[in-house]
């Protein structure tokens, strides 16, 4: 299968959408619905990443709020905390688990690719307008939300702790591609 009709058959974003920079971009996906895509470069092995994503003990210091087993089709529960605009619990199965390489809350991916001594992380979510405010709007605030999910990761990996209140980046005045 090449790789744009993988990513077709999985509905995410097209090849080449790579983001600029670290503040992530908005985008048509391949199924129809818009999506928002950030990459970051991490200093740390796919293995470290993998374990600070799916070891329990990690997640229950870095990201308490969402929780599963890591294994195939197991439940997962990701609870965004009371100042998120959007729902404050969703919970799924994995719908992809390959270790050191991919794992897939429901509309949430994550994909490692190993670069010399650290390693690329490919973070997607499909954004489900509220209807509230503009798509521009909503889009903002759900990449200022995961934004801040990618800081506390790396605060992790980079220095061992976990800061449970990071304040989310205003993204209220940043041209983001694709809003």
């Amino acid at each position: 299968m090449s790789e744009s009709s993988s990513a077709a058959a999985r509905g995410t974003l097209p090849a080449g959408g790579a983001p600029p920079n670290r503040r992530g971009t908005v985008q048509q996906r391949t199924d129809g619905h818009t999506g928002v895509l950030f990459e970051r470069r991490l200093a740390h092995s796919v293995e470290d990443v993998w374990a600070a994503l799916t070891a329990a003990e990690q997640r229950a210091v870095w990201v308490p709020g969402i929780q599963f087993d890591p294994k195939p089709a197991a439940r997962f529960d990701i609870w965004f905390g009371d100042d998120c605009d959007g729902p404050a619990h969703v919970s799924g199965t994995l719908d992809a688990f390959e270790p050191l390489r991919l794992l897939q809350l429901g509309s949430i991916r994550l994909e490692l690719e190993q670069l010399g001594q650290g390693c690329l992380l490919r973070f997607s979510d499909v954004l489900w307008f509220d209807g509230k405010r503009t798509k521009a709007e909503f889009a903002k605030a759900v990449l200022a939300g995961w934004h801040q999910f990618l800081d506390r990761l790396e605060l992790w990996l980079n220095e061992g702790r976990a800061v449970p209140h990071l304040p989310e980046p205003d993204y209220s005045e940043i041209d983001v591609p694709g809003c």
